[in-house]
C-alpha cells in the first residue's frame, strides 16, 4: 500500500516518445472517432482522473448541486470503466490538445440493480455498487445517470455504441430520470409518437429506443472506417498466496519494475527485510506476474502495504482481486482491523475496500512521497481459525485451509514413532 501505483504514472515524461506513440495507438483502438461536418474530430474515451472533475464540474453546472457527491462518482467509475464516457473534440484526427466537451455516465445494473429500479429504490446520489454488473459483465439495463453532450448528442451514442460494441449496446435497454429541463425537452424531441412525448414530464422515467435504420449505420460505419474495436477478449486474472522461491522471484521482479524503475526507490529502501517477515499475494494475468501486494500481521490489526501492479495490467482488475485476496486472508484468520499508510494521491482507491484517513494523524513523508495513515473495519469471517480449530486444517498451507493437504493424507497412516 505504501507505494502503489496506478495508471499512467507521475513521471511519464520519462518514458521514451516511441513507447509513448505505442500506448497510444493501443489506446486508440478503444477510442471511437469521427470527423463531423465543422471540420474538428470528435471522439470517446473512458476519462482520466482530471477529466472526471472536468466532468463532475459540468455536472453540476448543467444540473446543479442534488446531485451525487464526487466521491461516489469516483468509487462508481473505479468500480465499473463501463460507467463514465468522455466526450471530446480535437482539431483534426491526430486527437491532439483534445478538449472536453461532454460526457454520458451511465449506472450499468444487474438483476438486482434493475429490480432496485422498478421498486423505485436505486439510489442515485449513491447507488449500491452490489447493483451494478461488474466489469466484464453485461448488464441487463443502462440507466443514463447523467449525459451533457450540448450539440453532438446523436454523434455521441453512436461512438457510444461503436465503443461498447453495437450487438450489446442496442441489445440492453437505456432507461433514466428526467431531471432536468433540456432532458425533458430532448425526450419530447426524440419521442416516436405524440402520446409519448405528451406523457413526459418532469420525474417520469424515459427510455431510449433507436431506429433500426440508425442501428444499421452505426455497424456499418465500424465496418467502412476499418476501427471498430477489437473483440474485447477478458483476460484471464488469478491471485495467488506467495509461497515457493519461484512466487517470491516474481515479487521482487514487479516490485523492482514498479518501484524501483518507474519511483526511482533505492533498493535499501524498497527491500525493507520484511519481505520474510510477512506474506505476499501475487496476481497474474494470463499466466504473467501483474501484480502483487505484502500483508504484515501485528496484535489486533493487518497491515497491508507495498501493493505494485506492472504498467501494462494497470487497464484490468487485477489489482482488485489481489487486494481481495489479501483481505479474505486476513478475514480468515480473524482479523476485524486493517491500517495502511498510502500516497495521498491514492486514498480515494483505498476507499474502495472500506479505507478511510485516521483522526488527528499528520501526514508525513519517505521515500520522496507524501503518505496519510488510513484504517478501516474487516468483516468478519462466518468460519475463522482459531485455538478450537480443526488442528489438522491448522497445519495446512496458508490460504488453502479448506482443501485436504499432504499431512491430512498422512493422517491415514497409524503412529510409528518409537517408544
Amino acid at each position: 500500500m505504501d507505494k502503489y501505483t496506478t495508471g499512467k504514472p507521475p513521471s511519464l515524461n520519462r518514458y521514451s516518445e516511441a513507447g509513448e506513440e505505442a500506448q497510444n495507438t493501443v489506446d486508440r483502438a478503444f477510442e471511437p472517432g469521427i470527423c463531423v461536418p465543422d471540420g474538428t474530430f470528435v471522439f470517446l474515451k473512458h476519462p482520466s482522473d482530471d477529466d472526471l472533475l472536468g466532468i463532475y464540474g459540468m455536472l453540476l453546472k448543467e444540473i446543479g448541486p442534488n446531485v451525487a457527491p464526487f466521491e461516489v462518482v469516483r468509487s462508481v467509475y473505479g468500480y465499473n470503466p463501463m460507467s463514465f464516457w468522455g466526450v471530446y473534440r480535437s482539431k483534426d484526427q491526430s486527437r491532439k490538445d483534445a478538449e472536453l466537451v461532454g460526457f454520458i455516465a451511465y449506472l450499468p445494473l444487474n438483476e438486482a440493480g434493475q429490480a432496485a429500479l422498478k421498486a423505485e429504490k436505486l439510489n442515485g446520489k449513491d447507488p449500491d455498487l452490489g447493483h451494478l454488473a461488474k466489469p466484464g459483465e453485461d448488464p441487463v439495463l443502462f440507466y443514463l445517470w447523467a449525459i451533457v453532450t450540448p450539440g453532438i448528442g446523436n454523434i455521441a451514442f453512436a461512438l457510444n455504441a461503436w465503443a461498447v460494441g453495437p450487438d450489446l449496446f442496442y441489445r440492453i435497454p437505456i432507461t433514466g430520470w428526467i431531471s432536468t429541463q433540456s432532458a425533458l425537452e430532448a425526450v419530447k424531441k426524440s419521442s416516436k409518437t405524440k402520446e409519448y412525448a405528451d406523457a413526459a414530464k418532469m420525474g417520469s422515467t424515459f427510455e431510449i429506443t433507436f431506429p433500426e435504420k440508425y442501428q444499421v449505420q452505426t455497424r456499418a460505419m465500424t465496418i467502412i472506417e476499418g476501427k471498430r474495436p477489437r473483440a474485447r477478449v477478458r483476460p484471464k486474472l488469478e491471485t495467488l498466496f506467495v509461497s515457493t522461491p519461484d512466487h517470491m522471484a516474481k515479487v521482487m521482479a514487479i516490485r523492482a519494475a514498479v518501484f524501483m524503475t518507474e519511483q526511482n526507490c533505492p533498493f535499501e529502501e524498497e527491500f525493507d527485510g520484511n519481505d520474510y517477515a510477512g506474506a505476499h499475494i501475487l496476481g497474474l494475468v494470463d499466466g504473467e506476474p501483474a501484480a502483487v501486494m505484502r500483508i504484515r500481521y501485528f496484535a489486533g490489526f493487518v497491515k497491508l502495504e507495498r501493493l505494485a501492479v506492472m504498467p501494462r495490467f494497470r487497464r484490468t482488475l487485477i489489482a482488485r482481486q489481489v487486494v481481495e485476496h489479501g483481505l479474505e486472508i486476513c478475514r480468515r484468520k480473524g482479523y476485524r482491523k486493517m491500517y495502511g499508510q498510502a500516497q495521498t494521491r491514492l486514498v480515494s482507491f483505498w476507499s474502495r475496500f472500506g479505507f478511510r484517513p485516521m483522526e488527528d494523524k499528520a501526514r508525513f513523508a519517505f521515500s520522496d512521497h507524501e503518505y496519510v495513515e488510513i484504517e478501516g473495519d474487516i468483516s468478519a469471517h462466518p468460519e475463522p481459525l482459531t485455538r478450537g480449530s480443526d488442528p489438522l486444517v491448522l497445519i495446512r498451507p496458508e490460504g488453502k485451509w479448506d482443501e485436504p493437504g499432504v499431512l491430512d493424507r498422512s493422517a491415514s497412516r497409524p503412529p510409528t514413532n518409537p517408544h
